[in-house]
């Protein structure tokens, strides 16, 4: 239960105001202990005949209800009772509890949608919003999407179940449209680090192989290949979550497009894909005009995949004819072949930055 409705209902049961107060442990544990306590973490103890009810606990302070005016001892026993029941349930969240953790994840992603739809970039999470005090500290977003009807269908207990496991810890999910956003603590992602620290040399290392390793639990779990993941750089500002979700679904976007074959996008793999997607048509459509590569060449399924394999391997002809399953020899005759029908050479640096440039706008044009 919510501090503030709790507080509420006892207030209204007592007819009198409660102030919630911060004590020190030591002074507390001294205080149970002369009140015969079993347990300095449970019941209620009395400073100076005015009774004190602990709430909860925590690494450096107390938290205790006070009445501000007198009560009688059966009112006293009730609000122990109460109280008692309150930090029960809290101890040992219900089937309630983890219904109302669902629910302000919902209204999360409802504001957030409002947000985006509404182009508010820079909005911050509503002070009297439920969800607010879990995105304190911070966090990376994660954004899982579901194409298919079986992921879509995915529910939300059974996810976040699997994500915490994943995680080794809560995070929080938030449902989208047709999307989960993931918000994942700095602090377990560093334990995920310190535990698989070998092959990790920086925090984008560790998000790709995080994404891989998640894309394949999800697939697994739920079978097919409508899921696709992509992931964020960290958030220190809650202002800034709008604006990450927006990223995050351009990211996915712009995978979609250019990646078409991949299942994980990752931002920093992007960079001119999203330069070339942010281009006014005319632009796009001036440069194809003077590029010099005709779009039935790119047409070509051959010639196409032939291109981004070399590309992709950082013009390695060696590299590029083992991934493709052909003799190199194969391989310089498809790229002179390809010299002679455009006049460009993908062998030379310059060629090869047009060349890769204009299978980029082919593929937004041809989207378009």
């Amino acid at each position: 239960m919510d501090i503030k409705e709790l507080k509420q209902q006892l207030e209204e049961i007592i007819g009198s105001s409660l102030t919630l107060l911060e004590m020190d442990p030591e002074i507390w544990t001294g205080l149970a202990n002369d009140n015969s306590l079993d347990q300095p973490a449970s019941g209620m103890a009395r400073l100076h005949d005015q009774p004190r009810w602990l709430w909860k606990t925590d690494s450096s302070k107390v938290h205790v209800f006070v009445a501000e005016t007198p009560l009688s001892e059966r009112e006293i026993r009730l609000i122990d009772l109460l109280l008692s029941a309150a930090r029960e349930k809290s101890n040992h969240p219900s089937f309630s509890s983890k219904r109302d953790d669902e629910s302000r994840c919902i209204e999360l992603g409802k504001w957030l949608r409002e947000q985006i739809s509404s182009g508010n970039l820079q909005s911050a999470i509503p002070e009297d919003m439920a969800i607010k005090p879990k995105l304190a500290e911070n966090l990376f977003p994660f954004l899982l999407s579901c194409e298919d009807r079986l992921g879509q269908d995915v529910q939300y207990s059974k996810l976040n179940k699997l994500l915490r496991s994943y995680f080794g810890g809560e995070i929080v999910l938030v449902p989208m449209t047709e999307s989960w956003l993931v918000l994942v603590r700095e602090a377990l992602l560093l334990d995920v680090q310190d535990e698989s620290n070998e092959g990790i040399e920086t925090e984008r290392d560790m998000l790709g192989a995080l994404c891989q390793g998640l894309y394949e639990l999800i697939a697994n779990e739920w079978g097919g290949g409508g899921f696709r993941l992509t992931v964020g750089d960290k958030l220190i500002n809650q202002g800034r979550l709008v604006s990450a979700a927006i990223a995050l679904q351009e990211t996915m976007l712009l995978g979609r497009i250019f990646q078409v074959s991949e299942h994980i996008y990752l931002p920093w793999d992007l960079e001119l894909e999203r330069l070339i997607y942010h281009i006014p048509d005319d632009r796009r459509q001036q440069f194809i005009e003077e590029s010099g590569v005709g779009s039935h060449l790119l047409e070509d399924e051959e010639t196409l995949i032939t291109l981004e394999t070399f590309f992709q391997l950082d013009c390695n002809v060696s590299e590029t004819a083992k991934r493709l399953y052909i003799h190199r020899n194969t391989l310089l005759y498809r790229l002179d072949k390809f010299k002679q029908e455009t006049g460009l050479d993908v062998r030379s640096f310059q060629d090869a930055v047009l060349v890769k440039l204009r299978i980029l706008l082919y593929k937004v044009t041809k989207r378009l």
